[in-house]
């Protein structure tokens, strides 16, 4: 149902042949009135003129009659309305049509302009990106997909909980072993913490998001050789030596494919909604009524 309607509402062409004899002035197109505020700003009157316009269009092609959320939400509103009616659901739903409960109701409107909108956004097979293309999206978009680069660490930490009163001192005192080991791993040193490792590969963001920003930040700094800190943190201090450093950079295709694709169709959808959304407004005559 809803692959028919999208072929009529928007992709099987009817729309955009209409609007062409719209211009040619062979037929009139679809006349509406939206009524605003009084005091709505030209951005206000465009969006409810765009919303008026898509609701007429589910409205022209029944969609606010044939759709299941629709038709359980009003049949819920009129058990409601009529708790000691014995009716089945289809005749209360009619009944609730008869009574335009479908025109005003707010849930209503809300599933109807999402349903037009994810219409206005369907890609039809032309429109599919093929590798080629996913290949060129990647290379023109480098800076979407790049990956941070990465720092080869060392990390003593020392715990506050633990340590207490006594955790200045014990910093100038690993500061000193620390200074003494030379090129040794810190083997043995320090307080355990969860996921933390003596050594270990991580970003500068894995950092920040594990321990917070003054850790992450030497980490991103990426100074090559001494030890650096102590650096505070909730848990406690940190000593960090970085070892070497991987640069920031972008997957090939066959990694992240799927993130390409994604990315790419998200701006497939952004330029029919607004090419559609551009046509059906050209298409409408519309009169604007302030409110009083």
């Amino acid at each position: 149902m809803l692959r028919t309607l999208l072929h009529f509402f928007l992709i099987g062409g009817v729309l955009f042949s209409a609007k062409t004899a719209f211009q040619r002035g062979e037929q009139a197109g679809p006349e509406i009135t939206v009524r605003v505020r009084s005091d709505a700003t030209p951005g206000e009157i465009e969006k409810e003129i765009r919303e008026a316009i898509l609701l007429n269009e589910v409205r022209r092609y029944g969609w606010d009659r044939t759709d299941p959320i629709v038709f359980d939400h009003l049949v819920r509103n009129m058990r409601f309305i009529e708790p000691e009616s014995t009716d089945d659901d289809l005749r209360l739903y009619l009944r609730a049509l008869q009574m335009g409960m479908h025109e005003h109701d707010p849930i209503v409107r809300a599933r109807l302009l999402y349903r037009a909108r994810q219409a206005l956004e369907s890609i039809p097979e032309d429109r599919m990106p093929s590798r080629a293309d996913l290949q060129s999206h990647l290379e023109s978009h480098p800076d979407r997909f790049e990956r941070e680069g990465r720092v080869r660490m060392q990390h003593v930490f020392l715990s506050r909980s633990k340590r207490g009163a006594a955790l200045a001192t014990d910093a100038r005192e690993m500061r000193e072993k620390l200074s003494g080991l030379g090129e040794r791993p810190p083997t043995g040193l320090g307080d355990p913490l969860p996921g933390l490792r003596a050594e270990q590969l991580v970003t500068a963001s894995e950092i920040q998001n594990d321990y917070g920003a003054e850790p992450g930040r030497v980490v991103e700094e990426g100074i090559i050789g001494p030890w650096r800190g102590p650096v505070s943190s909730v848990y406690g201090l940190h000593f960090v030596r970085i070892l070497s450093k991987e640069p920031a950079y972008v997957p090939s295709l066959d990694v992240i494919g799927a993130e390409v694709r994604a990315d790419r169709l998200r701006e497939i959808r952004k330029e029919l909604r607004e090419q559609r959304m551009a046509a059906l407004r050209d298409a409408y005559t519309v009169r604007v009524v302030r409110a009083p």
